[in-house]
C-alpha cells in the first residue's frame, strides 16, 4: 500500500492505494503553519481509525503546490514509514514532453491531471478543467505533449469576492441555478457565477481547439466540479479523484521504470 498526497492551496487529500485501487481517502484543510509532527499525528490517527496496518505502507508520494509544505511532508514520510518521500516534479520520467516556456513553474497538480487524463484518453487531445482555488485548463496532446492552458479565477473565489466586495449581496451556496434570469438575488448570483463560468469554459475550449486544429476530449476534476455537470456543454467526463489517481499512476510508472533498470 502507498500513500499519495495532493497538497493544494485550500485542501490536502490523502489517498491510500493498493496497486491501482484506491482503498481510503481523506481530506483536511491546508495549513502552512502546522508542523510535521502535527501532520503525522493527523495521518496516524486516520490510519488507526481505519485499521490500516502501518507495516503495509511501503511508499509515500507527494504532489505539492504549496512550497513551504513540501519539506514538511518529506519529514512526515520519514517519521511515518522511515523512507524518503517521492516528490512529483517535471524532473521525473513521466513520459510527457513539456512544451511550456517555464515547465518548472507548472503546478504539479496539473502534471498529475494530464498524466491521468492521457491514460484515460490515450488516442485524443485532452483538456483537463480543474475547479480548485483557481480554475485551470491543462492541455495534453495525444502524443503526450503538455502544451499549457489558461488559468482563471476559481468558482469559490468568485462567489466569495462578490460577497466580500458588495454591501447587499449575500454569501450563497454554489448550486446549479434554476434559470438563467433568476427570480431572486441568490438565483441571480448562482446564474451569473455558475452559468457564467460554464460559458467561459465552453468558449475557452473552442479557442483551444482552434489553436490545436483538432477536437479535444474535456475532463473535469476538483471538489466543486459536480456543479458544472450539465452546465458546461463541453465537459464530458467528471472525476473528483483525477489528481490523486494521477499521483498514484505516476508512482506506478516510476516503479515500473525502476524495475526495468534492475
Amino acid at each position: 500500500m502507498i500513500i499519495a498526497v495532493d497538497v493544494g492551496n485550500t485542501n490536502i487529500v490523502f489517498g491510500f492505494f493498493s496497486g491501482s485501487q484506491v482503498k481510503n481517502v481523506f481530506r483536511i484543510s491546508t495549513d502552512s503553519g502546522r508542523t510535521s509532527d502535527e501532520y503525522k499525528m493527523i495521518l496516524s490517527e486516520f490510519i488507526r481509525e481505519e485499521e490500516i496496518e502501518k507495516r503495509d505502507i511501503t511508499d509515500f508520494i507527494v504532489s505539492s503546490v504549496v512550497p513551504p509544505l513540501t519539506p514538511i511532508f518529506k519529514t512526515v514520510s520519514h517519521k511515518l514509514i522511515g523512507k524518503d518521500a517521492i516528490i512529483v516534479s517535471v524532473n521525473l520520467d513521466l513520459g510527457i514532453i513539456f512544451e511550456m516556456e517555464e515547465p518548472k513553474l507548472t503546478g504539479t497538480d496539473r502534471i498529475c491531471n494530464v498524466f491521468e487524463a492521457h491514460r484515460i484518453f490515450p488516442s485524443n487531445d485532452v483538456v483537463v478543467v480543474d475547479f480548485g482555488t483557481a480554475t485551470t485548463f491543462s492541455v495534453i496532446t495525444k502524443d503526450a505533449r503538455f502544451v499549457g492552458g489558461p488559468i482563471s479565477i476559481g468558482i469559490l473565489a468568485a462567489a466569495a469576492e462578490l460577497y466580500r466586495k458588495t454591501s447587499q449581496l449575500p454569501r450563497i451556496e454554489l448550486a446549479k441555478p434554476i434559470s438563467a434570469i433568476g427570480k431572486n438575488t441568490v438565483e441571480e448570483m448562482q446564474s451569473g457565477i455558475v452559468i457564467g463560468l460554464g460559458g467561459m469554459i465552453d468558449r475557452l475550449i473552442d479557442e483551444i481547439e482552434n489553436e490545436l486544429g483538432s477536437s479535444v476530449r474535456v475532463v473535469a476534476t476538483g471538489g466543486i466540479s459536480h456543479v458544472m455537470e450539465n452546465v458546461s456543454k463541453r465537459i464530458e467526463y467528471f472525476d473528483k479523484m483525477l489528481t490523486i489517481k494521477g499521483i498514484n499512476g505516476i508512482y506506478e510508472r516510476i516503479k515500473i521504470t525502476e524495475t526495468g533498470k534492475t
